[in-house]
């Protein structure tokens, strides 16, 4: 993953729980328990995540999210997707 795609999950998740960036690093943090995240907030980061990163996170994928390293591996694949589209794009 790369370092900017990890790093905007542990902001997002900071700034919208209010919780040190060294908590939301954890990649076995689970959302709920260890850094209060209910499901409007998670649709809060993923918000927040799809501005910043100019993804689309479709509601199923948010649905199986429960650690951090699941938010992050639902956003990498999406961010790669992304990037590829945006380069063909400007090739064009």
């Amino acid at each position: 993953m790369s370092d900017r795609t990890a790093a905007s999950v542990v902001v997002a998740l900071a700034l919208i729980t209010g919780r040190p960036q060294e908590a939301c690093e954890r990649p076995a943090a689970v959302l709920e328990h260890d850094l209060g995240v209910d499901s409007l907030a998670l649709l809060e980061v993923v918000e927040t995540l799809q501005e910043r990163l100019g993804i689309t996170v479709p509601d199923e994928v948010t649905a199986r999210v429960r650690t951090v390293a699941d938010l992050q591996d639902a956003v990498r694949p999406l961010v790669t997707a992304s990037a590829s589209t945006t380069s063909k794009d400007t090739a064009s």
